[in-house]
């Protein structure tokens, strides 16, 4: 008798200890639901760390805005979630320094109408954009909207992304500004308003996208650099972004377009110290054979 609950009681500290290692994370919806390189790169990032962290189970929160998204993060209610970084955010939460999309997000085209493209011709730098009041559509709430009117251009907001579509097609907007990942679908979803993505222009500026932890949770924030550490040495971020996007950038003609850079002044010293290694390697993979201009 002694034996059998000298046994029971031991396989229910083993039972008790397998759950303890079990770490829930409640994670933003529109991170879990990304159908590309976003939620990829989450789960083999914990993954690959199971050894150091154990075992995961990832909880969807209700639909919900980023603003929201990001309060609740800041607040504890989520764990993670997946934004644009910029300095402000990371007081709210932590910040995990490793561009999810390797600063793709930062290569600007633009959403023109279909009749437009003539405005857009023989623009080789900023000055010569502005003096041709050329007016961007963007939401208020983006950070793309500080960092273009810091440039001197001339931005147009409002607080829905379809309008931006609508008035881009009715002449109030020149450019409606999509990152590369974003805009050949947009594009094809909006072919009934007659418009084209822009030939010749990228506007580029650093716009990393990191996962964010709760300030509650910094050991899940280790974790995922961790993680994410690892699969940049494996090689393995750089397989999974290719076959997402290098046929895509050769498509749009990254290589070939004039640049304009721009500064973004929402970023942190520290994410812009992060960010000079994947610059680099990205523009070695990607933008070798850019002419100069």
């Amino acid at each position: 008798m002694k034996k059998l609950l000298l046994l029971f009681l031991l396989l229910a500290a083993h039972s008790q200890f397998s759950y303890a290692k079990i770490t829930t994370i409640t994670t933003w919806k529109t991170t879990t639901n990304d159908d590309g390189i976003i939620k990829q790169l989450l789960y083999r990032a914990l993954e690959i760390t199971r050894k150091e962290y154990g075992d995961y189970e990832l909880v969807v929160s209700n639909e919900m805005g980023q603003d929201r998204a990001l309060r609740e993060l800041a607040n504890n209610q989520l764990n993670l979630a997946h934004f644009v970084a910029t300095a402000e955010r990371e007081t709210q939460a932590i910040p995990v320094r490793m561009p999810i999309m390797q600063g793709l997000l930062g290569y600007r085209l633009c959403l023109i109408r279909e009749d437009n493209q003539g405005k857009f011709d023989n623009i080789t730098n900023k000055q010569q954009w502005i003096d041709k009041n050329i007016i961007i559509g963007q939401h208020h709430n983006w950070p793309d909207t500080k960092i273009l009117q810091s440039n001197g251009l001339n931005v147009q907001t409002t607080y829905k992304t379809e309008l931006l579509f609508q008035q881009l097609a009715k002449r109030r907007l020149d450019c409606f500004s999509r990152g590369i990942n974003e805009i050949a679908y947009e594009q094809l979803s909006h072919k009934s308003l007659g418009l084209a993505i822009e030939k010749n222009i990228v506007m580029h500026y650093m716009l990393p996208q990191f996962f964010f932890v709760n300030p509650a949770n910094p050991q899940l924030a280790e974790r995922l650099q961790l993680g994410l550490t690892r699969l940049q040495k494996t090689g393995e971020t750089d397989k999974l972004f290719d076959s997402y996007y290098r046929e895509l950038i050769k498509q749009l003609n990254l290589q070939q377009r004039v640049f304009i850079e721009l500064h973004n002044p929402t970023l942190s010293q520290a994410t812009i110290d992060a960010l000079q290694v994947p610059a680099t390697r990205f523009k070695k993979n990607y933008l070798s054979a850019r002419k100069n201009r």
